[in-house]
């Protein structure tokens, strides 16, 4: 048995694959051959593998065509996870549409293709701060938060435009200061585990801590946020299977669904997060044995 990770030749992007020491150990001692396979070698050959699993091609924005052209290239592979073309619909968080479409609550989100609409974007979210970034981003790219005036939101929003995104522009919940958020991470359509997050995001589109840094430590999550998590993880699935994504009985391999709250306390789905998501499984003793179960199902059936 022989399963590949997805990865890149980019030692630098990957540098902080916090999983990956877990996920050594535990298809090791399931006997199973766990294989780093770069996206952007050439040499690979992938209908080879048993399972081929997306999990770290993080310099994936910065080559972004190449690696849709990759994927393109990938999308008759029965053994691919998830899905090529869940992953290309859910790059683009123009996703976050669809879900609400399906009742999902999410954070409100307007979507913005042209510089002259932006202001009117900002002053339509009905909040003192607001959060710009891109449709198509990783790790906080582009990314800030501002006061609705603050000229340096619309920088960000033209930078963003010159480089072929469309702008997002989401109210800034003042109580993810203090409260972060919640991500759930679904193995094979059940729920595998929970993990707080510290807030990212400073004042003036600045990092808190003036750097990308990931806060993660353990977390019991409420009854409300998880009823936010099945909520988007059912609508995700049937948007799947209505596509012919996945068939009328399958789930997807993994799923992380990060979850904040609105300032008037009910929580909603901030991102859903379908390829290459960290799974932060040292919040979770258990949680990398629970992968590599859902992977060899995959593999025996």
């Amino acid at each position: 048995m022989q399963v590949a990770f997805v990865t890149t030749v980019d030692q630098d992007a990957i540098h902080d694959d916090v999983d990956l020491p877990l996920q050594k150990s535990a298809f090791a001692n399931a006997g199973i051959e766990l294989v780093q396979a770069p996206w952007d070698d050439a040499s690979v050959a992938w209908n080879s593998f048993d399972v081929v699993v997306v999990r770290s091609p993080w310099n994936y924005v910065d080559r972004l065509d190449e690696f849709l052209d990759w994927l393109a290239a990938r999308q008759g592979l029965a053994q691919f996870h998830n899905p090529v073309a869940l992953i290309e619909w859910n790059m683009d968080k123009h996703y976050l549409a669809d879900l609400s479409a399906r009742n999902v609550p999410i954070v409100p989100t307007v979507f913005v293709d042209a510089i002259d609409d932006f202001p009117g974007a900002a002053s339509s979210v009905g909040s003192p701060e607001i959060v710009v970034k891109p449709t198509v981003s990783a790790g906080s790219r582009l990314t800030g938060r501002f006061t609705r005036d603050d000229q340096a939101a619309a920088v960000l929003a033209n930078e963003i435009l010159a480089k072929g995104f469309t702008v997002m522009v989401q109210p800034f919940a003042t109580r993810v200061d203090t409260e972060g958020e919640i991500g759930t991470v679904l193995f094979d359509g059940v729920r595998s585990h929970s993990f707080h997050k510290a807030a990212l995001l400073a004042e003036s589109g600045a990092l808190v801590g003036g750097e990308y840094r990931e806060e993660i430590m353990a977390v019991v999550a409420p009854d409300d946020v998880l009823d936010v998590v099945e909520a988007a993880s059912a609508a995700v699935r049937a948007i799947a299977r209505e596509r012919g994504w996945l068939g009328p009985e399958d789930q997807l391999l993994y799923g992380r669904y990060d979850v904040i709250r609105l300032d008037d306390g009910t929580p909603a789905l901030l991102e859903a997060e379908l390829f290459e998501p960290c799974f932060f499984l040292m919040t979770d003793s258990n949680a990398a044995s629970r992968f590599v179960e859902a992977v060899r199902r995959r593999i025996d059936s």
